[in-house]
């Protein structure tokens, strides 16, 4: 039998195994696939064809203010220069545009990229013969008319009323306008495709929508709309209650957290009872003594305690078994604080030796128990 055919009958079973787990695990991916999540279109987080990640990451590497906005417009931070934009905005609801439109006039601007501005409430629209394609786009730079390369997806055009400002405009009509409202201003185009991630670098999209985003560089904060997209922040339990409720509640919780900690704290060092330290100790340790004394096992006793000193000088300090007590003094002189504890332990072990020897207990059975036991204690706290 070849080496290669005595490997393999020598795992047959380990191979198997092998070849059953990787079955398995094939058949699972092949069976329950995992599908990536399908985000909605114009998602500012989106990676997909018909997101605008792309622009917003853009967006972001300039140091622009970016933040996202998950909630209504109703909510929208007051003050000035700041935006807002909403690329192609599901229906909002009852109240929302003029909500909207009033926060705008507080000196704010709107960028509304929407195939439909006009069912906003904010620009009329109206519908052209024009064919979905490219098409060549003009915008006024200067004294000059300059014409750029885009693709328009709608009919729809922006019919421009009095103090309207046309930005973009092709064949078929205006594409993009400006309003003033109040202080600030509406931005409106009827090309949302130009953000998204498959047609941002195609033609001229990003050279025509670039200013409007970036604005003069006096923006607070650019919010990117995505309450319409279907995302939005949900507020939590507490939100259902009145804030009074709210601070009451939290307030009679914090008392009573306070009482209960005032009744169950003790203040003050806590002290081991006498009777206890008594009866536990010294006690304890005459009545173990008389006991050895009775039966004339102290001898025993000490060996007992002289052999537990010796491995534990052995675990601590690789002293072995058989040192003489001299070497143990001296070990004893640079690891120990003072002198006079490596003298004891001479002396121990000294007394240890006249114990292995055959030497009876000299009749301070009680002390010398209580010097073994103190410097075993010492020695397990090195």
């Amino acid at each position: 039998m070849t080496p290669i055919r005595q490997l393999l009958h020598r795992n047959k079973h380990a191979i198997g195994l092998i070849v059953c787990v990787m079955l398995f695990i094939g058949l699972g991916l092949a069976i329950v696939r995992p599908q990536p999540e399908r985000m909605a279109p114009y998602v500012s987080f989106s990676a997909d064809v018909d997101g605008t990640k792309g622009v917003m990451t853009l967006l972001q590497e300039k140091q622009a203010p970016v933040k996202a906005w998950k909630r209504s417009w109703g909510g929208l931070p007051a003050g000035k220069g700041q935006a807002l934009l909403a690329v192609e905005p599901g229906a909002p609801l009852d109240g929302e545009w003029a909500k909207l439109l009033e926060w705008v006039a507080q000196g704010n601007e709107l960028l509304l990229f929407s195939r439909d501005p006009g069912a906003g409430e904010v620009f009329r629209t109206e519908r052209s013969d024009a064919l979905s394609g490219t098409a060549a786009v003009m915008r006024q730079e200067g004294k000059e008319t300059v014409e750029r390369p885009a693709e328009i997806r709608t009919k729809q055009r922006i019919v421009l009323e009095d103090g309207d400002v046309e930005l973009l405009r092709d064949s078929s009509g205006v594409i993009a306008a400006r309003r003033a409202y109040g202080e600030g201003a509406v931005v409106a185009a009827v090309a949302p495709e130009w953000l998204t991630n498959e047609n941002v670098l195609k033609h001229d999209h990003f050279e025509l929508v670039w200013p409007w985003l970036v604005g003069d560089g006096s923006r607070t904060a650019l919010w990117v709309d995505e309450y319409h997209h279907g995302y939005e922040n949900t507020a939590g339990f507490l939100a259902a209650y009145p804030a009074w409720l709210v601070a009451v509640c939290a307030g009679l919780a914090v008392s009573l957290l306070l009482w209960l900690w005032q009744r169950g704290k003790r203040f003050g060092p806590a002290y081991t009872p006498r009777a206890w330290t008594v009866r536990r100790g010294d006690e304890t340790l005459r009545a173990v003594a008389a006991w050895y004394e009775r039966g004339r096992f102290q001898s025993e006793a000490l060996a007992h305690q002289a052999r537990a000193l010796r491995r534990l000088l052995l675990a601590r300090w690789g002293l072995p078994l058989d040192a003489s007590p001299e070497e143990a003094g001296r070990l004893a002189k640079d690891r120990l604080s003072e002198e006079a504890q490596a003298v004891k332990l001479e002396r121990l072990l000294r007394h240890a030796q006249g114990l292995e020897r055959g030497a009876g207990a000299d009749g301070a059975f009680v002390e010398r128990t209580r010097e073994y036991g103190e410097m075993i204690a010492l020695l397990e706290k090195e």
